[in-house]
Order: structure tokens, then C-alpha cells, then sequence
């Protein structure tokens, strides 16, 4: 449940375009990949993160002629994994009976942030989470939520990608632990696993400059020409 504001601290991206990529038409990861993929043209770099990396992938299964890079953030590439997928269920009723603040206040802010994070600082990206949900509305959270209830699992995608991967995992995230990302990254011989600290599953609020250095300096080392990168 998050649009574009959360790229608000990161700026551009060098040394190639940034374009944004919306995630909110659709209820099926496979027709979110494909919509995306249709918006762009040319061979592109996707940068996902959470679902966005899970649209990612698929985008990468889908035109792997295109994916010429990825960059996975604060996710999983398994398919959900059974609890969450009954606990989607009962938020999806939740907010069928109008209760969309609530699910967003008390069910997803807290397991966002890391302990680091405090003071103003975390306030602000609390408000700006809870503001994001909201303006994106209880349609969007149904249909983001049935397309991560329902994902397969994407993890040999990673394997099976030819192009480098860049994996990034904020080092107190509970949603989406370290251990994930580092298996993820275990996958293919070309990825690089880098662990930002004093982060939590929010890192481009949390840590936008080590954020945005860490994929600007992987995209300077790689020898690929992408038309634009993709953030989702």
C-alpha cells in the first residue's frame, strides 16, 4: 500500500532514466507484470520493492529478452506463506466492513520500522504510511492483497536469471527478514546481497541515501545499457 512518495527521499537513481510504475490495477502478480512491462519499452532494470520485487520477478519470468538487470528490496520470493495467506483473508473482510484505518494503524505500520528509527523521523514516515494507504484506498488494498494472497513462487526465477541481481534487505526488517534476502541472493552466482543498517522493512524512508548510493554504485559496476529502470 504504497505509491509513488515512497521514493520521496531517494531522487534519482544514476546513471540511467527512473520511470514509476504503479501496482494498483490489478489483483493477479501476472497481469501486474505485464501491464508494467507494456507501459515501457526498450530493455529495462525493474527495481522492486516488497511487491513491487515480486512484480519484478515476474516481469523478469515473463521477457527475461528485456530484464537486463534486478533489484530486489524488503521481499520474498516464495508464494505467501500459509498464516499470511489466512490473515489476508481476514483483513480482506476487515475491509469489506469499512475498516481500512484500522488494518493499515495497527495490523501493517508496526512491523514496518526499524528501533532506530525514532523522533520526528519516525513519525513523519508513520504519517506518511497511514496517508499512503488511505489515499490509495480500500479497492487497492483488496486487490493488492488477493495478488499477494494468491503469487506463486518466484524464487527460481532468481536462479534462472542471466543478468546480475542486486538484493537489498534492511538489517532490523521483521517482515521480510536478512535471512530471506541472503538465501535469495545464494540463488544466483550474479547476485550481490547488501544489508542496510538501522532499516527495517521501510528502507527507502529509513535509509534513502545508503539506499539510493548502494544501487547507484552496483548500476555504475554493471556493463549493461538499460533504456530505463523501473520502480515499482
Amino acid at each position: 500500500m504504497c505509491d509513488h512518495k515512497l521514493w520521496r527521499d531517494v531522487g534519482k537513481i544514476s546513471p540511467y532514466p527512473n520511470t514509476y510504475a504503479s501496482i494498483t490495477q490489478f489483483d493477479c502478480i501476472e497481469v501486474l507484470a505485464q501491464d508494467v512491462l507494456a507501459g515501457v519499452s526498450g530493455p529495462i532494470i525493474p527495481m522492486g520493492f516488497s511487491m513491487g520485487a515480486i512484480v519484478a520477478l515476474m516481469m523478469a519470468k515473463k521477457a527475461p529478452e528485456r530484464v537486463k538487470g534486478l533489484v530486489l528490496s524488503s521481499t520474498n520470493c516464495t508464494a505467501d506463506l500459509p498464516e499470511r495467506a489466512v490473515a489476508r483473508l481476514s483483513q480482506q473482510a476487515q475491509v469489506r466492513d469499512g475498516q481500512l484505518n484500522a488494518i493499515v494503524r495497527d495490523e501493517l505500520k508496526p512491523h514496518y520500522l526499524s528501533p532506530a528509527t525514532q523522533g520526528a523521523k519516525r513519525q513523519d514516515i508513520l504519517d506518511l504510511t497511514f496517508k499512503m494507504g488511505m489515499d490509495l484506498g480500500p479497492d487497492v488494498f483488496l486487490r493488492q492483497s488477493e495478488a499477494l494472497r494468491t503469487r506463486p513462487a518466484l524464487c527460481g526465477v532468481i536462479s534462472d536469471f542471466k543478468g546480475h541481481v542486486l538484493v537489498l534487505a534492511g538489517a532490523d526488517d521483521t517482515l521480510c527478514p536478512p535471512a530471506w534476502h541472503v538465501a535469495m541472493a545464494a540463488r544466483n552466482p550474479r547476485a550481490n546481497y547488501v544489508e542496510i543498517q538501522n532499516a527495517g522493512h521501510l528502507v527507502p524512508l529509513e535509509q534513502p541515501s545508503a539506499f539510493r548510493r548502494t544501487i547507484s554504485d552496483w548500476l555504475t559496476n554493471l556493463k549493461i545499457t538499460p533504456k530505463q529502470e523501473i520502480e515499482a
